[in-house]
């Protein structure tokens, strides 16, 4: 028997890239799983509603890139997680998301955490000048493959806000 704590799991890309149909064995599918995860690739904030509705354990929402309009559901949420790439030449989506922050009030540092998706082994970063908890994320070369070095990392950026 295996101690793995499971939960009924739903993943919402709520962005229209649809990236995760990369998972998916057809591309208009409205919902597959994949790793014991319902992945809802074609969402909107209807469809939002009605998974929220689906008595699921954990629903992971990928609102994509946080703008006015989504900005709202997104502080709805439990935990909150600003995932945001270290390399220079993305320094200006970083800016954005810090001003769209600030601009709405929302300065307190526990309200939002942002993780740094870490893309090359052993970085890391300098997160003096954030007012933010920042939390930097090991590389992974395959993100559905989790081990035990990761379960204090993984603790750290799911606590509640």
């Amino acid at each position: 028997m295996s101690n793995k704590c499971m939960y009924r799991t739903a993943y919402v890309e709520l962005n229209g890239t649809h990236e995760i149909l990369s998972l998916s064995k057809t591309a208009d599918e409205k919902v597959f799983t994949y790793k014991n995860v319902d992945f809802f690739p074609h969402a909107v904030m209807s469809t939002l509603t009605e998974i929220l509705n689906m008595r699921y354990e954990r629903v992971i929402i990928d609102f994509g890139i946080l703008n006015p309009n989504t900005l709202k559901e997104f502080m709805r949420c439990d935990v909150r997680i600003a995932v945001c790439t270290i390399s220079k030449w993305n320094w200006g989506a970083l800016n954005r998301i810090i001003e769209l922050f600030n601009s709405n009030k929302i300065t307190d540092s526990e309200s939002v955490k942002i993780l740094f998706n870490l893309v090359e082994k052993k970085k890391t970063i300098n997160h003096k000048h954030f007012k933010y908890p920042v939390v930097g994320f090991p590389y992974l070369e395959d993100p559905f493959l989790i081990n035990t070095s990761l379960f204090g990392t993984l603790d750290k950026i799911s606590e509640r806000n």
